[in-house]
């Protein structure tokens, strides 16, 4: 199983900020139940059911929620690695710890350890990095590697991706309103805006780093979800587009 790309901060809570905008927008009488945690809100997007929700709004909500899922397994994976850290340094057995997960040896519960350090440090469960990293032998971040060796793949990409953002704006600027005061869509048109703005800089000035990545996720994630963008065929290239920004996100996971 492949390991899900990192999810930040700044994405966790973009998606849970567009998915209580949404139910505010239609005044969902349950929105209440939302809460703020990322795990609350997943549960929410799951049991909320069909009533009073349009259609187009659970698809972004479960896309949202996608999102916020990563978060919480990368979350899950530090809360693990801190437990066991704690655990032997309160004096408890090796196979007291790996028990419950599992795990019969000393030598196992150090290579799940290891796992996780590698896994945090480099965002790939590979004990063997662990193990290099203590030694100090990984200098150099493996993502920006990863970038520089691909960097005639992805500019295009991301230049594409700047494009399409702004062809939306252009596309649903001056359209009628669904409700008189659309608050919603004015947000998700400047968000749409500055984050393509701030993208359109990193190319230009050909600055390519994770954090552009980050960036571009996050541009990704509102087109996505935006109601033009679920009215496309899937064989527009907008959608062509934010399929390829995300396996290219995914890859640089894999390879960080």
């Amino acid at each position: 199983m492949a390991t899900p790309p990192r999810i930040t901060d700044a994405e966790r809570d973009a998606a849970i900020t567009r998915i209580v905008e949404r139910h505010d927008r239609i005044d969902d009488p349950r929105r209440s139940e939302l809460g703020s945690d990322p795990r609350d809100v997943v549960t929410f997007v799951l049991n909320r059911g069909t009533a009073g929700v349009p259609r187009w709004i659970q698809a972004a909500d479960h896309h949202d929620a996608v999102v916020l899922s990563s978060w919480c397994w990368w979350e899950e994976r530090r809360r693990e690695r801190r437990l066991l850290r704690q655990g032997i340094t309160l004096g408890l057995s090796a196979t007291e710890l790996g028990a419950p997960l599992g795990i019969r040896s000393r030598q196992g519960v150090r290579d799940r350890l290891d796992r996780l350090d590698a896994l945090l440090a480099n965002n790939r469960p590979d004990e063997q990095l662990g193990r290099e990293a203590r030694r100090g032998a990984r200098q150099r971040d493996a993502g920006q590697s990863w970038l520089d060796h691909h960097r005639g793949e992805v500019r295009p990409v991301l230049l594409a991706l700047v494009g399409h953002a702004r062809w939306l704006l252009r596309e649903t600027e001056g359209a009628e309103q669904t409700t008189p005061d659309d608050n919603h869509a004015d947000t998700a048109a400047d968000d749409i805006r500055d984050w393509a703005d701030e993208l359109a800089v990193d190319y230009q000035d050909d600055v390519l780093t994770p954090a552009t990545f980050a960036l571009a996720g996050l541009l990704a994630a509102e087109l996505r979800a935006h109601p033009s963008t679920l009215a496309l065929d899937h064989r527009h290239r907008l959608r062509t587009t934010l399929a390829r920004v995300e396996k290219l996100r995914a890859a640089l996971a894999a390879a960080r």
